[in-house]
């Protein structure tokens, strides 16, 4: 996929996880604790995604990742969120990294309680 196409999807799919109109977990069947899997334009497609949605306020980072946190069947998936936020975006842009922290804990919360 072209970036520019590709960019435009990632912001797309941020707008609709935002909106609650998806969740986190459609991303479930993507691996991203495998870097073998990762390749430049896979990351920076999920790079896109994922600094999009943590642009949002904290109170609406919360409660996406949260959403994601209440399903016990998606562990490895949180796993791989985490793994792939701290590599890839709070490495290169530390800017975020209260919103990774924020992120984090919210991926823990399995009460599922929101802000």
């Amino acid at each position: 996929m072209p970036l520019m196409r590709s960019m435009h999807l990632a912001k797309f799919v941020a707008e609709m996880v935002s909106s609650f109109t998806l969740s986190l977990s459609v991303l479930k069947t993507v691996d991203l604790n495998d870097i073998t899997l990762l390749t430049p334009k896979r990351i920076m497609h999920f790079r896109i995604l994922f600094e999009a949605i943590l642009e949002y306020p904290e109170n609406l980072v919360w409660n996406i990742f949260t959403r994601a946190a209440v399903t016990p069947e998606l562990e490895s998936f949180r796993q791989g969120l985490e793994f792939f936020i701290k590599e890839y975006i709070v490495k290169t842009n530390k800017d975020l990294t209260q919103k990774f922290k924020l992120a984090k804990r919210a991926l823990n919360n399995v009460e599922g309680i929101l802000m």
